[in-house]
């Protein structure tokens, strides 16, 4: 029973793709390999001792290092290329479509949905929930519908409503027996008007203690009576991940003019394509830590180490409302995420392949524009001076105490490091006892080390966690 239902997924995956026989047989001793943890960890531990072995070569004996790093470097990357294939052919295999909950309500940034389609899908349609084919590259601008233009006038520009000629055509459509907007007449227009102003005045007398209210309370919406006012909103998911308005023009277009923090909405079509790398990345994350969760409505079900509260306990200790931000192991690309949606230029610094592969996707997705730089953050300071405005070091200098070059690496790092402030998240030293490390540190004599090898010359702890790892603040 137990080979039957090994061989089974293969089968299936044979007829669907229509691949050779022999390459079934491949991915299926793959597969057997894969599934052994026992086999995984030995494999791990034999790749990760070989290449201390070559740093170690490069390091002493250069000229029998150097050759070796360069051939391990082109076997990374070949062999990364090789397990990206059979992660997405293991990914399609486990993941399970059936927890796919079509009909959940998900609270997305209105600002994420940039696009809209005009064709091809009606809010009461029924169709295949996973949709192949090109529907997702006919996609426009959101901000070009002549609704988006109109609220724009109204809250940006301050015109009234009866100046705004969009609106004085719906108006008319309205009162020549047309519905518009769910609206039969002109008092339902009214109503509907005057609620949206309603909506307005409360979200700008209360301005920022409404929009975090709104931004962590469902009821909140209930109380200010917005799903009324917003209709259903109905996305689509692109190829890349991009969120694709269907249905709800009004709704979206006053929640950006408004400038809600979130707006109910739901998934009805997902691409074939967009799936594929969801399985992908469904399957990594089982066998890898995400240090923070996926910041995309979609992947909001992933496991993860840390929630949203290292993000606002330093946006509340940020003294810089603007600039250039530095994270240094930006593993998905939580902070660059959040920190560019505050306003920031950010830069992260990930040399983890798979990470760097996932995180490119995820840009994507959420049209993000933040620098990706897919190597050490050593080599990549080395020709150039590392200047920001804020840097983030959050749990990741500690690894560099493991080995004499790496810690070296690090103050010179340090010493060229022109900063305004960092925010540093300190290890427990416990976490290093069993490694024979080259030097271990407790939290304030990292912090000193740090400022003594910086151009900052102050610091002040923000958080002590249970684990006993803390993050400080640091500034010059």
């Amino acid at each position: 029973m137990g080979k039957q239902k090994l061989v089974d997924p293969f089968i299936n995956l044979q007829l669907e793709l229509r691949l050779p026989k022999v390459q079934i047989i491949i991915f299926q001793i793959t597969l057997n390999i894969i599934n052994n943890n026992y086999s995984i960890t030995m494999m791990r531990n034999l790749i990760s001792k070989t290449k201390n072995l070559i740093v170690d070569l490069n390091d002493n004996l250069p000229f029998i290092g150097m050759p070796l790093a360069i051939g391990w470097n082109i076997f990374h990357r070949f062999k990364f290329i090789i397990e990206k294939k059979i992660l997405e052919l293991i990914g399609q295999l486990k993941y399970d479509i059936n927890k796919l909950d079509f009909d959940k309500i998900s609270y997305v940034n209105p600002q994420k949905i940039q696009y809209y389609l005009r064709d091809g899908f009606k809010k009461g349609d029924t169709y295949s929930r996973i949709k192949r084919g090109k529907w997702d590259q006919q996609k426009k601008s959101f901000e070009d519908l002549p609704v988006y233009q109109a609220f724009k006038q109204r809250f940006s520009e301050g015109k009234k409503w009866d100046e705004i000629k969009y609106f004085q055509n719906v108006q008319n459509d309205i009162s020549n027996g047309m519905i518009r907007w769910g609206c039969k007449n002109k008092d339902e227009w009214a109503k509907k008007l005057s609620g949206v102003e309603d909506l307005y005045s409360k979200i700008k007398k209360n301005s920022s203690k409404l929009k975090n209210e709104l931004s962590s309370s469902k009821e909140l919406y209930e109380k200010l009576e917005i799903s009324t006012i917003l209709d259903d909103i109905i996305i689509n998911i692109g190829r890349d991940g991009q969120l694709l308005l269907v249905d709800g023009e009004f709704g979206l277009s006053l929640a950006k003019a408004i400038d809600l923090p979130e707006i109910p909405t739901k998934i009805k079509v997902r691409h074939k394509k967009w799936m594929s790398f969801k399985e992908k990345l469904s399957y990594f994350s089982r066998h890898n830590m995400f240090y923070q969760k996926v910041t995309h409505i979609d992947l909001q079900d992933f496991p993860f180490k840390y929630g949203d509260e290292r993000f606002f306990l330093i946006k509340e200790n940020l003294s810089i409302s603007k600039g250039t931000l530095l994270d240094i192991g930006t593993n998905l690309g939580y902070f660059c995420h959040k920190m560019e949606d505050e306003g920031f230029d950010c830069y992260g610094v990930e040399e983890n392949l798979y990470y760097v592969y996932f995180l490119k996707k995820l840009r994507k997705a959420e049209n993000k524009k933040f620098k990706i730089i897919p190597k050490s953050i050593f080599k990549y300071y080395q020709s150039r001076e590392p200047v920001f405005d804020v840097v983030l070091a959050l749990f990741i200098f500690h690894h560099f105490l493991k080995r004499k070059n790496t810690y070296l690496n690090l103050i010179k790092f340090l010493n060229r490091l022109k900063v305004k402030e960092m925010f540093f998240g300190a290890h427990n030293p416990r976490e290093l006892q069993n490694i024979r490390g080259y030097i271990n540190y407790t939290p304030d004599q990292f912090v000193n080390f740090i400022l003594e090898n910086s151009c900052l010359n102050k610091a002040e702890l923000i958080w002590e966690m249970k684990s006993g790892r803390c993050i400080y603040k640091l500034s010059s």
